[in-house]
Order: C-alpha cells, then sequence, then structure tokens
C-alpha cells in the first residue's frame, strides 16, 4: 500500500475471510477502503479476481468504483465483477430463463400502466404525477419488505384502491410478460430457493462478496445475500446507519444494526475519520445525529483542524432567502469557485421554485437534478387558473369542464354542446330543472365577481366565497390525500399571484413558465457536462456527493422533518436526511430558515436547535 491510511483503514483494507461491518462515516474514504481491499485480496491472500463479487446501489457508483480498481492497478484487464443487486439479479434471470432487455418495463411505461389502471377503476380520481410517485414506491416496498398486501395499509389512498391498483399491476406485467426492477429480486429469490444447483453454481463462482451502500438494503436483497454468501460467509459490507434515508423504497436499517445478530463472530471496523467537511461541519452534524436512538455509536474525528465557515441564518421569507442563496452563490462564483462545486439542497423539490426564478434573474447556471414540478400545472392550481382565463372571456369547453364542478353544481357534461360554453345559454336550457338553473345563475355571478379581481383578491374569492377551500378538503378525505400539502401548493400560487395586476399578466406568465421549465428539463437531460452549473437537488438526491459549498434552504418544521414523519422512525430518518445534507461541504455551508414561507408563519426545524445547542 503506497499511501498513507489511518489505522481502521488498514484494518478494513487488510481483512481476509469471513464477514465483516465497516462503518463508513461521512467522508472517511470508503470506496478507496474497498478498491484497496480487493487489492489486498488479489496480491496477498491470492484470490482470483473473477471470484470477486462487488455490488453497489447506482450504475454510476459501479463503474466510478471500477475505474477506480482498473487505475489502481494499472492495467485495464479487469475480471473482478462490480454492478448494481439489479443488473446482478438479472444476470442470473437472464442465463436461468432467458430474459433480454426487452422484458424490462421502463420507468415511463410503468407510469403510464399505472395511469390506465387507475383510470379504469376511478374515472374520477385526478393521479397527479406526485400520487402516481407514491403509488410507485409504496408497490416497491410491499415488494421489498415481502408485505401480505392484504396486511398494507396506504397512506395517500383509499387502501381497497391500492390493493387493486397493485393486484392489476402485477397481472398486467405478467399478461405482457414484462418485469420491473422489483420482479428481479423476487423472481431470483424463488428461483434461488427452489434451484439449488443454481444456488450452488454462483457460490462456487463468488465466494468473495462486497456490498457498498449496505444501510440502504431491503429486506429481499438481504435475503438473496444470504443465500448467496452461505455457508462461507465471507461478506464485507460497508455503509453508514445514520446515513439511511431510503425508507420508502424499503430500505431497512435495521438490517445493519442486527448484522452481527445474524452472524456469528462479525467484525466490526468503524472508519471515523472525516477527510472532506471542515471540523465544524463534523462537530455540529455529529451533535445532531446523537439524537438517534437506534444508531451505532461513533467517536468521529477530523482529519483537519480549519473549522472552515458554517453559517446558520433565520430570515424574514423566502424571497430574503433566495436574495441571500442568490448572493452568495454569485460572490463565490466571482471569486473562482466553479459553479459545479456549489450545491442548493432541499427537502421537496418544490422548494426551489422561486430560487430558480432568481436564478435565471441572476444568469446563474444552475441544473437542477430533480424534475422541479411547474405549480401553474398543478391540477387544484390549474382549476384556478381555470376560473380566471373562462372569467376573462376564454370560454373554452376544456376550461369550464375543469372548474364547472368543484365545487359540486351538479352540472351534467352533456348539458355542454360545441367548444364554446355560452352560460347565459345554459341558464336558458335549463328552465325546466329549477335547482340546475339556480346552481348556473350563481355560477355566472361569481365568474362576473371573478372578472372584476385582481388575480391575488380572486384566488382569495375562488377559495372563500365561492367555496373552493372546502371542495379541496371533502376532495381530500374522500382520497385519502394530505389535504394540508395541497393547501401548501395553493398557498404558495396564491403568494405569486401578488406580483401581477391582470389575469392576462399571470396566465401569460404562467404560460412562459412552463415553456420555459420544459427547456430546462430537456436541457438537464442531455445536459453539457463542459458547462458548470449550480446543482439543485433534493437531500436524497445528494446522497454519496461532496461540494466546496453547500445551502440548505427552507429549514423549517414541516419541510425538514416532513409532515408527515410523525413516528419515531420516520422522525429518525428525517434527522439521518439533515445529516447527510449537512456533511456534503468540503468547505461552507449556509443553513437557511425563513420565518414565513408563502405569506404563512413557520418555526425553525428542531434540527437547527439540536445541532447548534
Amino acid at each position: 500500500m503506497a499511501r498513507d491510511f489511518n489505522e481502521d483503514q488498514i484494518t478494513a483494507i487488510k481483512w481476509n475471510k469471513g464477514p465483516v461491518l465497516v462503518l463508513g462515516t461521512p467522508g472517511s474514504g470508503k470506496t478507496t477502503v474497498i478498491v484497496e481491499r480487493i487489492g489486498t485480496l488479489i496480491d496477498e491472500y491470492k484470490v482470483s479476481p473473477s471470484k470477486i463479487l462487488v455490488i453497489t446501489f447506482t450504475r454510476a457508483a459501479a463503474e466510478s468504483m471500477k475505474e477506480r480498481f482498473v487505475m489502481l492497478r494499472g492495467d485495464k484487464k479487469c475480471d473482478v465483477r462490480f454492478g448494481t443487486f439489479h443488473s446482478f439479479f438479472f444476470w442470473i434471470l437472464k442465463t436461468a430463463y432467458g430474459y433480454d432487455n426487452s422484458s424490462i418495463l421502463s420507468e415511463e411505461n410503468k407510469r403510464k400502466m399505472i395511469r390506465e389502471i387507475i383510470n379504469s377503476l376511478r374515472s374520477d380520481f385526478e393521479a397527479g404525477e406526485d400520487v402516481i410517485t407514491s403509488i410507485i414506491h409504496q408497490i416497491e416496498l410491499v415488494d421489498c419488505d415481502m408485505i401480505d398486501i392484504e396486511n398494507y395499509y396506504s397512506h395517500d389512498l383509499p387502501d381497497s384502491l391500492f390493493r387493486e391498483i397493485y393486484t392489476r399491476f402485477r397481472k398486467e406485467k405478467e399478461r405482457r410478460g414484462l418485469i420491473d426492477f422489483d420482479d428481479m429480486m423476487s423472481l431470483t429469490y424463488r428461483l434461488l430457493k427452489e434451484r439449488e444447483d443454481i444456488l450452488e453454481r454462483i457460490r462456487y463462482m463468488y465466494p468473495y462478496i462486497m456490498i457498498d451502500e449496505f444501510q440502504d438494503t431491503n429486506l429481499l436483497q438481504f435475503e438473496i445475500v444470504k443465500l448467496l454468501a452461505a455457508p462461507l460467509n465471507n461478506l464485507f459490507v460497508v455503509g453508514d446507519d445514520d446515513q439511511s434515508i431510503y425508507g420508502f423504497r424499503g430500505a431497512r436499517p435495521d438490517i445493519m444494526l442486527s448484522f452481527r445478530k445474524y452472524y456469528e463472530n462479525t467484525g466490526l471496523i468503524t472508519l471515523r475519520t472525516n477527510y472532506r467537511c471542515p471540523k465544524e461541519v463534523t462537530l455540529l452534524s455529529g451533535k445532531l445525529i446523537k439524537n438517534n436512538k437506534k444508531r451505532y455509536d461513533k467517536n468521529l474525528k477530523n482529519a483537519s483542524a480549519v473549522p472552515g465557515t458554517v453559517l446558520i441564518q433565520e430570515v424574514y421569507d423566502t424571497n430574503t432567502e433566495n436574495l441571500l442563496v442568490v448572493k452568495r452563490i454569485r460572490e463565490a462564483m466571482d471569486a473562482g469557485v466553479s459553479a459545479d462545486d456549489i450545491a442548493v439542497l432541499y427537502r421537496t423539490n418544490r422548494s426551489p421554485r422561486r430560487l430558480i426564478y432568481k436564478l435565471r434573474e441572476y444568469n446563474i447556471p444552475f441544473v437542477a437534478r430533480d424534475s422541479v414540478p411547474d405549480i401553474f400545472s398543478d391540477h387544484m392550481v390549474s382549476v384556478i387558473m381555470d376560473y380566471m382565463a373562462f372569467a376573462a372571456g376564454d370560454n373554452s369547453r376544456a376550461k369550464f369542464l375543469s372548474f364547472m364542478n368543484k365545487p359540486l353544481r351538479y352540472i351534467p357534461r352533456n348539458l355542454l354542446s360545441g367548444e364554446r360554453v355560452n352560460i347565459h345559454e345554459l341558464i336558458k336550457n335549463t328552465k325546466d330543472r329549477d335547482y340546475l338553473q339556480s346552481n348556473l345563475m350563481l355560477l355566472r355571478n361569481q365568474l362576473e365577481s371573478i372578472s372584476r379581481l385582481t388575480p391575488y383578491a380572486a384566488v382569495n374569492y375562488i377559495r372563500k366565497m365561492v367555496g373552493y377551500d372546502d371542495f379541496i378538503k371533502k376532495y381530500s378525505e374522500e382520497r385519502n390525500l394530505d389535504k394540508d400539502e395541497i393547501f401548501d401548493i395553493i398557498d404558495e400560487f396564491q403568494s405569486i399571484t401578488k406580483s401581477f395586476d391582470t389575469f392576462q399578466e399571470l396566465l401569460g406568465y404562467a404560460e412562459n413558465e412552463r415553456k420555459l421549465l420544459l427547456q430546462e428539463k430537456k436541457r438537464n437531460e442531455v445536459s453539457d457536462k463542459t458547462k458548470p452549473a449550480v446543482q439543485l437537488m433534493t437531500m436524497h438526491s445528494a446522497k454519496g456527493l461532496e461540494f466546496k459549498e453547500v445551502h440548505i434552504i427552507d429549514c423549517v418544521e414541516g419541510e425538514i422533518p416532513h409532515r408527515r414523519s410523525r413516528s419515531a422512525s420516520l422522525l429518525e430518518e428525517e434527522r439521518r436526511m439533515f445529516y447527510v445534507a449537512m456533511t456534503r461541504t468540503q468547505d461552507k455551508l449556509y443553513v437557511y430558515a425563513p420565518a414565513k414561507i408563502s405569506d404563512k408563519p413557520v418555526r425553525v426545524s428542531r434540527f437547527i436547535k439540536e445541532a447548534v445547542k
């Protein structure tokens, strides 16, 4: 070993046989340790490279690790197998069943299939992209945790509806002869349980197994690993229970916490020296994470005595927050920091919407790693905008259909003929239906009132006087949706409308914003890596990355921890998420807590208080 390694790293690198758990804390050089340990197995313990299997959680991580290993060896030939769980499981299924890439259900087609199933079950259920995403995550959770569907209770859909969607989704995949990533796991598990000959063959091929990011392992993956590793159990797993943040995908930190119960005489090595973060960040993040009860205790150390810059700031509102973020980013770039080395992190992908406007205004290049939802395309917001557009003279059938029964007015679709709607004609045509005519007359009067208001006043009128807020409450209860999240979006939209005097200005701005977001999305998909850009991403997406300067925005109760995280286990995961976000920085860390979001008062996140006390 030509490099200087600390004592903990050397112990891990020189590990030969048997199970060992390596706790790789932030910036502790765990990837280097894995690569060096592979070299030690080959050079010192004379293990054939082809007998070593290295599993990571992303294709990029697998490719990066392989590249580092090849560079270390100075030999382009690499017989060590690097791959993700899914790629390895798919290789097993291809070998056993003859699957090929055409058998894989793409993410786009999966979303389309689920949407079609929902529409066939409930034509009145408007499933936005966030609902589809939630359904996919819940299906993953059921499969990965090996839960009986009858014992699963959905957190944002009626239980009977979710179970029917789940059942039909499985049947439709089978009918089309398709499999997704969850199927790759369940089919591999079933195959290895039923076919001892195949299991023995794979055990013989790979007697040494190494797993990175072990804290993200789900129950089904671990059951397969236990089958493959037995009876030698040469299992070298690296991870950090304090960075387990994928519970919604079935990742179970308790698997890592109980690892030594599964295997007798398991080694435990803690890589406790942080080579990435400034001393102050290690100190504050360490104080924060100690508030979690279910974790391995770690005595963290810092390689550098340099304190770095840590600024935790309470600000008046999100506008003030965004101005500060943009100002500091501009100062850093003017001082020579590459835009690529600056990140803005947040709990949910709604947070950066207003920041994006400011970045554009100041001509700061940026890339959003996660799709930032267009607030003007949100279903509930679109209804309000359609009220405005119709009141302003756009009497299209599509606009009228959008809001005519929100709230419920019992207006039938067959009352409308043609692509234009004349509400006065509708009133004339319903003389023999007093109740319906009365509702239409009230709607006409409401639209006339709306037409005389500013956009901000119109939103308030639609919510309170027309009864849209009451409609949302009832709509949410019937569909088991989080009404507070919907109201947050409506509040944000209403706050935006303050900047406009007329409906035409607002609607024109919304249309332009849709086009810009679409352009940015396309640009991100074919991102030119040679052009530096500030990195915008959720805390989830920041995992495993590092930057010279990190800004964490909207650090308030309800955002981080998220309002849905009410149980002790979910609260601990939220704390781990904040810990991950804090430890992404190599130099400067800025944490912002606005006192108001969308004109509503909010409280500073408890996690900030825990870190600084």
